[in-house]
């Protein structure tokens, strides 16, 4: 089996996807299975459809090129999405999808196969960003545009980049942490924090960082948090974030009063160290208050419901998948990205890529965490409630008024 045929084999539907979605054992399961399909035989069935609809062969293939198969969207949401989103604007372009398998070497050996294969586009969710140079080098020398999503490629030119504005995720993290530091919501001050960065030498960690600390900083430097444990996480890891958690509880002697991570998996990995050495994650008298979700997963979602981790920056993937669905085919035709997507540049090392920033919608616990999340979750497609509704939350109020 060649690189680009070492493919994602993507749900049929929405419908499909979600009953795919019941557990994290059974994600993890067919996302196994599915790396193994071989997706060129449904891209050639899609092809064919393609054709005789429109009486022509296909225009071309875009590669849509995934980290991994955690965290699972990229299977389940993000890259059906965006194959109904561009075929929509041109049913007869292809969209193939492979996963690196965390690896970037692997990622850039299929992105050669894919330039080899002719491809018009490649959508890249960058395994490893600060290794990917290698990668934007050698389709900048074959004249192949690259679309960034999330995770942006380092060292490189690129035709554009899309992702949800990681600097107002970590503002918008920082801002609700300070709040609860100086109302008393934590208790006396200082508060001692533990805080689990992504991976290190990524854009999105370092414009994160960069926002949380405009409201850590100030607090930090008066006495009013005390930062007791700090370390990067490894391709943002649950597994990494368990040990780093663990790590940190036994230097300090369980005296975290606090934790700060950067998106869901982090802070759940820190829920599960918390938990494995019989305390407690929430916001009552005793417990460790949990902040820093964000790119919200079933599990995630699930204890924001239960209050153990408190808050949760929502992206509607949904949203994210058009717009670089619109990005890649402004590239396929030879033009410049779209005017009324590109709303700043950021910068990857070595360029100024136009960038298509999304917002982020917020969930705290102290709102109406149930009305929030049927809102910016269950309405865009990001989740449903017959996922979120399992195992100990499934009892909950808020599963009992929206999931019946």
């Amino acid at each position: 089996m060649s690189q680009v045929e070492n493919c994602i084999a993507e749900p049929a539907s929405r419908h499909h996807r979600r009953r795919v979605r019941l557990s994290a054992a059974i994600a993890s399961a067919l996302a196994g299975s599915l790396v193994l399909a071989a997706c060129s035989s449904s891209a050639s069935s899609t092809s064919s459809a393609a054709g005789a609809a429109t009486g022509s062969q296909p225009s071309g293939v875009v590669y849509y090129m995934i980290p991994d198969t955690v965290p699972s969207r990229y299977i389940q949401q993000d890259g059906p999405d965006f194959k109904t989103a561009l075929q929509k604007l041109d049913p007869k372009l292809q969209v193939k999808f492979v996963n690196a398998n965390g690896n970037q070497a692997t990622q850039q050996s299929q992105a050669q196969a894919a330039i080899a294969a002719g491809a018009k586009a490649l959508v890249v969710v960058a395994a490893n960003p600060p290794l990917s140079g290698g990668l934007l080098a050698l389709a900048a020398q074959h004249k192949v545009p690259v679309i960034g999503y999330e995770n942006v490629p380092i060292n490189g030119p690129m035709y554009a980049q899309v992702e949800f504005n990681p600097l107002e995720a970590g503002q918008l993290q920082g801002k609700y942490f300070a709040s609860q530091v100086t109302s008393g919501a934590l208790g006396a001050t200082p508060v001692t924090l533990a805080r689990l960065y992504g991976n290190e030498g990524d854009v999105y960690n370092t414009q994160m960082l960069k926002g949380q600390n405009q409201y850590l900083d100030p607090l930090i430097s008066s006495g009013k948090v005390k930062v007791v444990c700090e370390s990067y996480t490894p391709n943002w890891a649950e597994s990494a974030a368990v040990t780093e958690m663990q790590q940190c509880l036994s230097r300090t002697g369980n005296k975290v009063r606090a934790v700060l991570g950067f998106y869901d998996g982090i802070t759940q990995g820190a829920i599960t160290a918390i938990e494995n050495a019989k305390l407690t994650a929430g916001a009552g008298t005793g417990a460790i208050a949990v902040y820093g979700g964000q790119n919200p997963t079933t599990a995630g979602l699930q204890y924001l419901i239960q209050g153990k981790q408190l808050d949760d920056v929502i992206k509607p993937f949904l949203y994210e998948a058009q717009a670089a669905a619109k990005l890649a085919y402004a590239a396929v035709q030879g033009q410049k990205p779209p005017a009324a997507l590109i709303t700043a540049t950021v910068n990857n090392g070595t360029n100024n890529v136009p960038t298509a920033f999304l917002s982020e919608k917020y969930i705290t616990v102290s709102q109406d965490v149930g009305k929030l999340i049927n809102e910016y979750v269950v309405k865009t497609g990001t989740d449903t409630w017959s996922a979120i509704c399992t195992g100990a939350v499934a009892s909950s109020q808020i599963c009992k008024q929206y999931n019946g």
